[in-house]
């Protein structure tokens, strides 16, 4: 089909004589008014509808396909932001996970071996503080 039209646009045209076409007025040997075409001039204006009915068809292929492209470009840019921001979040929540496991083990080397004695000893220095305040401050 893509052959036969070339073939036909760059055939040169045969030597045919131009379509005429005469315009009317009512009752000039025809019973109403309008345009006469003769066989010429009326095969040109029914092929001309075909060929910029072909070259419209041309042009809204090409133009669909380029926006086809244009949309795959962009589903493919989203695709790949996504897995560049998927990898990157879960780099971050690796980070942070071996960050807490140092600040555990930290806060374990930090704390105190004998925390039963702490516990004790700070239940002794508080009710010693608190009797200490009530005696202080008993208005009796």
């Amino acid at each position: 089909m893509f052959l036969l039209n070339l073939l036909l646009m760059v055939a040169p045209p045969a030597q045919a004589e131009t379509g005429q076409f005469t315009i009317l007025g009512q009752h000039e040997c025809a019973p109403f008014e309008g345009v006469l075409f003769n066989k010429q001039a009326i095969s040109e204006v029914l092929s001309g509808y075909d060929r910029f009915q072909y070259a419209c068809d041309n042009v809204v292929k090409y133009e669909l396909s380029k926006q086809a492209e244009l949309h795959r470009y962009d589903i493919e840019t989203l695709k790949i932001e996504h897995k560049a921001l998927t990898q990157e979040y879960d780099l971050f929540i690796e980070h942070k996970d071996k960050e807490i496991q140092a600040l555990v083990k930290s806060l374990k080397k930090t704390s105190p071996r004998n925390k039963t004695w702490w516990f004790v000893g700070g239940l002794v220095v508080g009710s010693a503080a608190t009797y200490g305040a009530y005696r202080v401050f008993d208005e009796r």
